[in-house]
């Protein structure tokens, strides 16, 4: 058959085939669809085009119960923006809800939300009545997630008006009903605080720094080392420190690391979705080619395999060429990842050096190095300095101090003596040349800078004989 003949029949057809893939012809996604698509942009804190699928749902649904959950999470979003009145009209809207299909847990939720939003409001009344009210409804289904969330929030609100006995009753309440307790300890520790009720406060810190899961012992170990600074004890403070520093990296890689998986995992959705679209067009394509055009079969297929393999190979670059793109967003994603690890370790050994400093300036003998640089230098003949025993006294502080920093010189630097280590660890606690020259029971301050520079060729001379080697 030669195809000038065709040209009447064929000219319908490709504008039928132009048509239908203009207009793009597609089911109308349902209420539900949409509803998770709302959802899930939500999630990903994508708050304004949630926020206008939510109102598209609201517009094309009865159901009662798309339409509460909808209500509920336009008033979480509202309620985020601090926008209050839209939020608690939204949470009203969910609750008739809720009660018209008599959902009582979805009711407490949203007795809770309306209870913050009068809290926030400065309504203690209002927020106390609606709490009551949902804890009313919790214990009659048995709801312990609920009642351990108001109970919670109930507490706090008392700890922010320093009602710290109120404030520790319902934590405690929270803490019976809750299936993690150990969120709470914290809470309950610094009730104890407040109240200077050291011993309390310590117990409760420690179940919370005992937890099982990591993320929860965080935040008590944070505040555990700021009491423990706070009375003193730097060498508790730095060792729960240091255990909070390393929680936080080994959290931090394993959220980078959920990431990168959600990452490849949505990639690959994508290339799903994109595939099925693509198949659904061409059914479509086809089955109106096949109504239509009988006559012409042969060579509307011979086009459609041509556009087929234009399309796939299409798909296969974009494809390619995404795949490469998301592998350097990735790889730059990691550089940062390790810059930012570098910045916290040096920020960690900076407080590490600065617990030092001031744990030995708190010893005796560190408060009597620096009474002792309060001297008048010029006056040598009058100037007092360390003793030999108070030389000892000193060395033995350094060396409980300092161990972990003396032992790293030593073996870096194996030709170092204890002088030149006592003299690193001064330094670095920040005590000025008059006040080492006194340590080392001299008055002159020229002695320092020698001692400075041998240690300086000591050093250098380890490097040349390791470079040698």
């Amino acid at each position: 058959m030669r195809i000038k003949n065709c040209k009447p029949a064929i000219i319908p057809v490709l504008f039928l085939l132009l048509l239908t893939q203009a207009c793009n012809l597609r089911p109308r996604p349902d209420v539900e669809d949409i509803f998770e698509q709302a959802t899930e942009m939500q999630r990903n804190k994508r708050p304004t085009e949630a926020m206008a699928l939510y109102y598209e749902v609201l517009s094309r649904t009865d159901d009662p119960h798309i339409q509460s959950r909808s209500y509920y999470n336009l008033g979480s979003i509202y309620l985020w923006d601090r926008v209050f009145d839209k939020a608690a009209d939204a949470y009203t809207q969910a609750y008739q809800r809720d009660s018209l299909l008599c959902d009582t847990s979805d009711m407490v939720k949203t007795l809770e939300a309306l209870g913050t939003i009068r809290h926030i409001l400065g309504d203690s009344i209002g927020n106390i009545r609606l709490y009551n009210r949902a804890i009313h409804l919790a214990r009659l289904i048995k709801d312990s997630v609920n009642l351990a969330e108001i109970y919670r929030l109930h507490g706090w609100h008392f700890l922010e008006k320093n009602n710290f006995d109120s404030a520790a009753f319902y934590t405690r309440l929270s803490i019976d009903f809750s299936q993690k307790p150990a969120k709470l300890y914290a809470t309950l520790a610094e009730i104890h605080r407040h109240r200077f009720d050291v011993d309390s406060a310590r117990y409760y810190f420690n179940l919370g720094i005992h937890a099982p899961d990591t993320k929860d012992r965080m935040t008590s170990l944070m505040l555990s080392a700021q009491l423990e600074h706070h009375l003193g004890n730097d060498s508790t403070a730095y060792n729960q420190l240091l255990t909070y520093t390393l929680s936080a990296d080994t959290l931090y890689a394993q959220q980078k690391t959920l990431e990168i998986e959600k990452l490849a995992y949505q990639h690959e959705a994508e290339l799903k979705i994109r595939q099925v679209e693509e198949r659904h067009r061409l059914y479509i394509g086809l089955g109106i080619l096949a109504l239509t055009v009988a006559a012409s079969a042969f060579l509307l297929a011979l086009q459609n395999q041509r556009r087929k393999k234009r399309e796939e190979q299409l798909k296969y670059e974009a494809a390619l060429q995404g795949l490469n793109e998301k592998i350097a967003l990735l790889k730059d994603n990691l550089n940062a990842n390790d810059r930012e690890r570098e910045a916290l370790l040096q920020h960690t050994e900076e407080q590490i050096a600065h617990l030092r400093a001031v744990t030995l300036k708190r010893t005796a003998i560190g408060r009597r190095i620096l009474l002792l640089s309060e001297q008048d230098s010029k006056d040598k003949r009058n100037v007092r300095v360390l003793t030999e025993k108070e030389q000892t006294e000193l060395r033995k502080a350094v060396t409980d101090i300092y161990a972990d920093e003396t032992a790293r010189l030593k073996e870096r630097y194996p030709r170092l003596t204890e002088g030149d280590l006592l003299y690193h660890c001064l330094a670095s606690a920040g005590f000025g040349t008059f006040a080492i020259a006194l340590c080392f029971g001299n008055t002159d301050t020229g002695i320092v800078a020698q001692r400075k520079r041998r240690m300086k060729l000591r050093m250098e001379a380890t490097g040349n004989e390791m470079s040698c080697e």
